[in-house]
């Protein structure tokens, strides 16, 4: 495949490497010096998105009017995604809060035990993220598509809550934090609790190139696909 990388950074730069381990062709780059538009994309069989939220839509967009495929990383635009959905006929979007093979094994297996918990009133649930000082959204992306795993599963559980509290959490409320410090490339732990013991489901990120090599495997997996697809429909 001829590949387009739209917000080409450390991330993007990482995606490069991968896609090339995978014999794949890196054919152009963007970034917000060099934004993309549909003719730049006429000779290109694929895109993949790591950019900003507040240029994602508009990156989308381009790829939907050239009629291509697009993975997209970048989150923060999911409350649009019934108009992306509409607009989506002529090719395939693939979209995830975290595109790393191990963070989606942990998705699959997080729904598993939710289900397990569901039955098990004792164990009470939360998610911690731990991330890098310099990444700009809290909680992270994947913490919250955790969270919305476990209220999926746990009826006791209505509802999310992300803010620092300052009272007692309500007993349907599932409490998701978040701590920014160091270079952590990121960690997420979702735990159970209970007063004879504690379960906890870990997953930490020791470099990038985890994001990488699963962002290629969905672009190879999206590939003459159409529709809105996320990585719960890869096969891993």
């Amino acid at each position: 495949m001829r590949i387009a990388l739209i917000g080409y950074g450390k991330m993007g730069r990482e995606i490069e490497a991968a896609a090339r381990e995978q014999g794949e062709t890196i054919a152009k780059t963007f970034d917000i010096g060099n934004p993309v538009d549909v003719a730049s994309l006429a000779d290109i069989d694929m895109c993949i998105e790591f950019s900003t939220p507040q240029t994602v839509l508009q990156n989308i967009r381009v790829a939907i009017e050239a009629r291509k495929d697009i993975v997209v990383g970048t989150t923060g635009w999911y409350d649009q995604l019934p108009e992306i959905r509409k607009a989506v006929k002529e090719s395939g979007l693939l979209y995830s809060p975290n595109f790393s093979i191990g963070v989606n094994i942990m998705f699959r297996m997080v729904k598993a035990a939710a289900e397990l918990m569901n039955k098990a009133p004792q164990y009470d649930p939360y998610i911690h993220e731990l991330h890098h000082r310099q990444k700009v959204d809290s909680p992270s992306g994947t913490a919250l598509k955790l969270g919305e795993i476990v209220l999926s599963k746990i009826e006791r559980k209505k509802r999310m809550e992300t803010h620092a509290l300052d009272r007692r959490i309500d007993p349907e409320e599932l409490h998701v934090s978040s701590t920014r410090v160091g270079t952590f490339a990121g960690t997420h732990t979702v735990g159970f609790d209970s007063d004879a013991d504690l379960i906890e489901i870990t997953h930490t990120a020791k470099t990038r190139r985890g994001f990488a090599l699963g962002a290629v495997r969905a672009a190879q997996w999206l590939k003459g696909r159409k529709g809105v697809f996320t990585m719960d429909d890869v096969e891993l």
